[in-house]
């Protein structure tokens, strides 16, 4: 069962203030971020059925062509809602602008993570994330399809990295325009109605905060509705404003949706 190659509608997106730029390819990465090892939903023994099964998805995943930035397979052959042993759920979520070939890439790194540091630090579990800057890889035995669990979010593995540079100047009037910002890019999600179907919810943006140019983006996995979507972020960024309370900028996650910000680009443009 594959939902690689559904036809998705256009990334929704905001331009809070064309202005054009150049991203340096400095600031266009794809590190490792986080890696979490799911402890609720057991583990397998080498060699195993469930193993196997793992194996042949983790191969098929690689083969679809990603136009669209987001995979989901598993050994099912269809999105039964109940769920037989032995079941494996692989989903890859690339970031909005790293669709197509850049989405490969990600793959790649994803999986050669997987083999490198999935196996070793979550030995065994049937459960596991690894995220890196431009895509998250989900191994799991529960099925998060839309149509199966369509409000599902999975909230767990919150991750803050905050930018160390202090903010300079007037703290207040950053704090009130980085709010102002979010909550527009907020806005665009939550104007996204659930039967537009529409993924992967992407929202970017960028607005002057004294001279300097301020970004932000958000994101959730493509199974979420957008309503969904809008609670997942909502709590991630409003839920959690310790994580970049004086600081330059942050990256927050966790398994459902991402945000980021910061005084640089760091989106193709």
């Amino acid at each position: 069962m594959s939902f690689g190659s559904v036809p998705i509608v256009a990334a929704v997106a905001i331009q809070l203030l064309l202005i054009p730029s150049v991203v340096s390819s400095l600031n266009i990465t794809n590190l490792y971020l986080h890696h979490a090892c799911n402890n609720t939903q057991g583990k397998y023994k080498p060699g195993s059925l469930f193993e196997k099964n793992l194996n042949t998805v983790i191969k098929n995943i690689s083969t679809f062509d990603l136009r669209n930035g987001y995979a989901l397979d598993s050994n099912m052959k269809s999105p039964y809602f109940d769920i037989p042993p032995n079941t494996v759920f692989v989903t890859l979520q690339c970031r909005g602008d790293s669709y197509g070939p850049k989405c490969h890439s990600c793959l790649a790194e994803a999986l050669s993570g997987f083999e490198d540091l999935l196996r070793k630090k979550c030995p065994g579990h049937k459960g596991a994330t690894i995220w890196y800057d431009q895509c998250l890889l989900d191994i799991s035995t529960l099925n998060s399809i839309r149509m199966a669990l369509p409000n599902r979010v999975h909230y767990d593995n919150y991750l803050c990295i905050s930018n160390p540079k202090s903010v300079s100047g007037d703290k207040k009037i950053f704090e009130k325009k980085k709010m102002d910002f979010t909550d527009k890019l907020l806005s665009v999600i939550n104007k996204t109605t659930d039967s537009d179907l529409r993924g992967p919810l992407y929202a970017t943006g960028e607005m002057m905060i004294g001279k300097k140019k301020f970004y932000g983006m958000l994101q959730c996995t493509n199974e979420l509705f957008a309503s969904s979507c809008y609670v997942c972020l909502e709590w991630l960024v409003l839920g959690h404003p310790f994580c970049f309370d004086e600081g330059q900028g942050a990256r927050l996650m966790c398994r459902s949706c991402v945000a980021r910000f910061e005084f640089y680009p760091f989106l193709r443009t």
